[in-house]
């Protein structure tokens, strides 16, 4: 496993644990990890994850031109087609 391949995992994994956040945040829902034998890996993670997910809201509330309030009757993204 080269080193091209151990950043991709760690992307991946970011990326799971940010979702997992997402979910949490807007949900109210957790994943049920006192299931597991790696309890304090898990715990680990999903802090990872929330700590990830909220240093992007900060930059997408921030500085960042990339981001915009969604605006009512142009965006309609939950709109059906």
């Amino acid at each position: 496993m080269g080193l091209q391949n151990i950043i991709r995992w760690g992307v991946d994994l970011t990326l799971v644990a940010m979702l997992l956040a997402a979910v949490r945040r807007e949900t109210g829902l957790v994943f049920a990890y006192e299931r597991y034998d790696f309890t304090q890996l898990i715990r680990r993670y999903l802090t990872w994850g929330e700590y990830c997910f909220q240093r992007f809201v900060n930059h997408a509330q921030g500085d960042s031109r990339r981001f915009r309030k969604q605006l009512d009757g142009v965006d309609k993204f939950l709109e059906s087609p």
